[in-house]
């Protein structure tokens, strides 16, 4: 059981003081320890100082002598109560910090685990949350520690809703907690925290002390229920963002659709157009987030054509200056159907300048070599790609060879020669993909 001050002899039959304070700091470092020895001993007292003793009395003593350093002991214990808990409030502090830097969420579950394991001695920590398709069965998100731990979690939400509070030590464990690999391993000490969403648990964050010498206290079951309100925060951020993200996705699908609802030539362009950007944006090591922007971008880069009369364009003839002008206006119209739109704002420079030259001699801003968006340059080569390998209204859809010969002809006038290098080695890649797979690809 806890002690807040041990008093020792130095010289004891069976085991001397020296030995005991060793096996004390094994068990639990927490104990201020004071050696009492006679004069002789006095060096093998100092010893026992190295190993961690606050002090030692001389004998004979008076009660008056063991009350002053039983007092001077308190306080160092208190004081050193008191820089724990500074400490485990400035770590908080540190994590608010942290989690406002805009990590991910597997780096922000993995600092809070870091964080409980740090700060109260944990040596296994584990974040579960229920199957989203089996709600009676968790999965665990994120671990620290081992060996691998199992827990009742029908038991420990009883608990949550019952709204007790779960620090348990030595064999109360065994409610919670079991090992079926290792079935001798002690869980000394167990604490657990429900993880909430607008007052119902989905999830849990627990602890576990496998050393008899850390035992946790009611102060760090509190503090690891504030590092399971993170936790929670921090995964139904993440949620509301894949949701987003979902919304986003499927905002951008029904602009393509209704734009190819207006033009049957058009059909699948946009998606393939996508398709082939994102392959361009992998080849060129782009971060996810770019490649997921320039695969959006591939989607809505024609978004302005609803606002021309495709049925005067789509004719075998050849275009009037004035119809030319109005096809040349589809990249301004698309800049000024997105722009008000917050979460669309960021796809501007694909749809306002796809059609930008490597040579300067594009539209609609004439931008010239690299000042024209990186990824307005992958858009121009995966759109002119796809229109001549489709079939149009003044021909027939052109051969793979001819298309990726016309892409390097081009190269260095029309198109940035480094994103017709990595499209015409990643294109025959996909291909051989999708001819293995039975797809069809452009001949």
């Amino acid at each position: 059981e806890p002690f807040d001050v041990i008093l020792t002899d130095l010289k004891m039959p069976d085991m001397d003081g020296i030995e005991l304070i060793r096996r004390i700091r094994d068990w639990n470092p927490d104990p201020v320890l004071v050696m009492m020895t006679g004069f002789g001993t006095v060096e093998t007292a100092i010893e026992a100082m190295k190993l961690g003793a606050f002090d030692y009395i001389l004998k004979p003593f008076k009660p008056d002598d063991v009350v002053t350093v039983l007092e001077r002991a308190l306080e160092k214990r208190r004081l050193r109560r008191e820089n724990i808990t500074l400490r485990e409030t400035l770590n908080f502090y540190e994590l608010s910090e942290a989690l406002s830097s805009g990590m991910n969420l597997d780096e922000q579950l993995r600092l809070l685990i870091d964080m409980v394991h740090t700060n109260f001695g944990a040596d296994y920590v584990s974040i579960d949350i229920q199957d989203p398709n089996r709600p009676d069965d968790f999965i665990n998100r994120i671990r620290f520690g081992g060996p691998s731990l199992e827990f009742r979690h029908d038991a420990l939400i009883k608990e949550f809703l019952n709204e007790r509070k779960v620090l348990l030590h030595g064999r109360e464990v065994e409610k919670f907690v079991y090992n079926p690999n290792l079935p001798d391993t002690q869980v000394h000490s167990f604490m657990a925290s429900p993880l909430k969403l607008r007052g119902a648990t989905f999830g849990m964050i627990s602890a576990c002390s496998l050393h008899p010498g850390v035992k946790f206290s009611e102060g760090q079951r509190k503090g690891m229920a504030i590092f399971g309100g993170r936790a929670a925060n921090a995964i139904q951020t993440a949620r509301m963002y894949n949701n987003l993200e979902d919304t986003f996705t499927q905002t951008m699908e029904g602009f393509a659709r209704a734009l190819e609802a207006k033009d049957a030539y058009t059909h699948g362009h946009s998606d393939r157009v996508a398709m082939y950007s994102k392959l361009i944006a992998q080849a060129l090591d782009l971060p996810p987030v770019e490649v997921d922007r320039i695969q959006h971008g591939g989607l809505m880069h024609d978004i302005g054509k609803i606002g021309i009369r495709g049925d005067e364009l789509n004719k075998p003839q050849k275009l009037s200056a004035a119809e030319k002008r109005m096809f040349k206006s589809h990249p301004v119209k698309g800049k000024r159907i997105i722009e008000p739109i917050s979460f669309l704002r960021h796809l501007v420079p694909c749809v306002y300048h796809h059609h930008e030259a490597w040579d300067g001699k594009g539209y609609p801003e004439g931008l010239e070599g690299e000042e024209i968006p990186l990824e307005a340059r992958i858009l121009a080569v995966a759109d002119t790609y796809d229109a001549m390998t489709s079939n149009r209204p003044y021909r027939k859809a052109l051969p793979h060879a001819i298309a990726i010969a016309e892409l390097k002809r081009c190269a260095h006038r029309q198109f940035d020669p480094v994103v017709v290098s990595a499209f015409c080695e990643v294109i025959e890649e996909f291909r051989k993909a999708r001819l293995a797979e039975g797809l069809p690809v452009p001949h």
